[in-house]
């Protein structure tokens, strides 16, 4: 009798599996459906906005390379030696995984932040996460931007504090909302992009900290497509509008201009110390590999020593946005990020688009819901300093071009 309970058992899960996965099965064709079925490429990033698909070179502007290091600081002798020496970090950063080289970094990152202090993370979206799971508590509130990227309004949501959403470009809603609620709550969090990843835009974060200061709020500000791109200094958004002052703390990562991998966040050292005991992303995570931290060091040199790269790069940004406007395009963009976006609207227009682009030598991404909101569905530009004006010029050209004919062509139907 046991055996048949025990079979019967192993029978009824193995149905259950089987039922699951037509449900995704199902859940998958909906997608299909929907044009929003997502399938993974094989794509070779080469150096200098560069990369190769299907064994074409393309030019790249699909990457968040900006100032064209991830093929640069690999090439270092001190990388090399600790690559050779050690490949992970065997453990978490308050085990025995936190080397000689995490601490220069969260140094070298405090340093450059001109900040109290910096912690390590695996990841950008590990220290948003971290950061606002352990800040925001019962009783408080976080009032948090509905464009934000999906790391920010992830922990937003798993928070312990209850979750406001407000609109960047309807500051004075967020001011009257937090006049009305503020006696609410205990203490009160904004939280916004530095730079809005689909859109290259940098809020109005002069605003945003003044409204905050009305209310006894505070800011946070992640900086992902900010650092080593904006700014005097190259320290991101708040560098760029002078705000870094009135900021509770600020998340950046390593994955994108930097060229490498992993997050941080900088704020004042009791922040910093109360994060290496309440971040559960941080410490139950395994360090960042030693050789990542050897190559990010290599990485703040390059940003601090040659200015040259994000000044040729905000003249790109510059250029690209005069083009678009002359060819009569749609973009969002401040000109200042280099996130270009191509509004379209419509999501078969632009899955087309980028495909016909990408046959002629150009990597454009299509950008769709869910990742974007329905009917804003888009092409995106992300520049570096591996890219000529030449360059920018010719795939606008070719997307005008491209655009015109698929016109013509449905008033043609």
């Amino acid at each position: 009798m046991p055996q048949i309970r025990f079979r019967d058992a192993r029978m009824a899960i193995r149905m259950s599996n089987i039922e699951y996965q037509r449900l995704l099965q199902k859940r998958l064709a909906e997608l299909e459906d929907r044009g929003q079925r997502r399938r993974c490429r094989i794509v070779d990033c080469l150096p200098n906005g560069m990369c190769r698909i299907d064994g074409r070179e393309l030019v790249n502007f699909g990457s968040n390379d900006y100032l064209n290091i991830a093929h640069e600081v690999g090439r270092s002798n001190q990388v090399t030696e600790v690559f050779r020496s050690q490949v992970g970090a065997t453990s978490s950063a308050l085990v025995c995984g936190r080397t000689q080289w995490h601490d220069a970094l969260e140094t070298a990152l405090t340093e450059f932040e001109e900040t109290d202090a910096a912690l390590l993370f695996p990841t950008g979206f590990a220290a948003n996460l971290g950061l606002i799971s352990s800040v925001v508590q019962s009783g408080d509130a976080v009032f948090c931007d509905r464009d934000n990227h999906a790391s920010i309004i992830d922990a937003c949501r798993t928070c312990a504090g209850r979750m406001l959403v407000y609109r960047r470009d309807q500051l004075d809603s967020l001011d009257k909302s937090l006049r009305s609620r503020r006696a609410e709550y205990g203490r009160v969090f904004i939280v916004t992009d530095g730079v809005f990843s689909m859109d290259g835009c940098v809020p109005d974060l002069n605003m945003i900290c003044e409204i905050a200061e009305g209310h006894d709020a505070m800011v946070i500000v992640d900086e992902a497509h900010g650092t080593g791109v904006l700014g005097p200094h190259g320290r991101g958004a708040c560098n760029y509008r002078n705000v870094e002052h009135r900021v509770l703390a600020r998340v950046g990562t390593m994955s994108k201009a930097l060229g490498g991998l992993g997050g941080f966040v900088v704020a004042d050292a009791t922040t910093i110390h109360w994060l290496q005991n309440s971040a559960r992303t941080q410490f139950f995570s395994t360090a960042l590999p030693p050789s990542i931290c050897a190559a990010m060091l290599e990485s703040l040199r390059i940003v601090q020593d040659e200015p040259d790269r994000r000044e040729h790069l905000a003249q790109l940004t510059a250029f690209a946005h005069q083009q678009i406007v002359e060819l009569g395009l749609k973009s969002i963009g401040t000109g200042v990020a280099p996130i270009i976006p191509i509004l379209l609207g419509d999501e078969e227009l632009a899955v087309r688009v980028s495909s016909e682009l990408l046959e002629s030598g150009w990597f454009v991404p299509a950008i769709r819901p869910p990742t974007v909101a329905a009917g804003t569905a888009r092409l995106r530009l992300s520049l570096t300093v591996g890219h000529s004006m030449e360059q920018v010029k010719h795939v606008l050209a070719d997307l005008t071009a491209m655009l015109d004919l698929a016109r013509i062509g449905r008033k043609t139907k």
